[in-house]
């Protein structure tokens, strides 16, 4: 069964991204937050059926560095993302295929988290300014970061 979440942020992904051609930029609307929103409840239960340490744990908000159409009702996000539990902030790659006929995800390719010396990176939400330069630092390359957690699931269809 599709979660609400799930649903709110495919229908809003889908609109926006029959409106942009791929390779595009998805811009900053009011549209891309809501989905942005509905991701942040749904990407946690995801990890969590692979992960038990994320039953519970939430996303507070996500912040794209890159966010691009990759393909009919596909989209990429790389960014961070703030963790509920401590308010901190870590490192999000997110590719997902939407559904043909219904508001889902069909496919999704997950990757949150950078392997640090201590655990996962975790740089407080208060540094404004680290969070800036990390977004930067990120660059459009999300192979050059060791990621934490990895989840897959479906099968993407060309």
């Amino acid at each position: 069964m599709v979660s609400k979440a799930e649903e709110i942020a495919s229908r809003r992904l889908r609109a926006i991204l029959a409106g942009i051609a791929t390779g595009e930029t998805i811009p900053d609307s009011a549209e891309f937050r809501d989905a942005l929103s509905g991701l942040e409840w749904f990407l946690p239960t995801v990890l969590a059926e692979v992960h038990s340490e994320w039953t519970g744990e939430s996303l507070d908000e996500i912040y794209p560095h890159v966010a691009q159409k990759t393909g009919e009702g596909e989209a990429e996000i790389l960014g961070l993302c703030c963790l509920m539990s401590d308010q901190t902030l870590t490192p999000i790659h997110l590719r997902l295929q939407l559904s043909i006929a219904t508001d889902e995800v069909s496919w999704l390719e997950l990757q949150l988290g950078e392997k640090g010396r201590a655990g996962m990176v975790r740089i407080p939400y208060s540094s404004s300014p680290s969070i800036h330069k990390r977004l930067h630092a990120l660059g459009v390359n999300a192979s050059t970061i060791e990621w934490v957690y990895k989840v897959t699931f479906g099968e993407r269809k060309e």
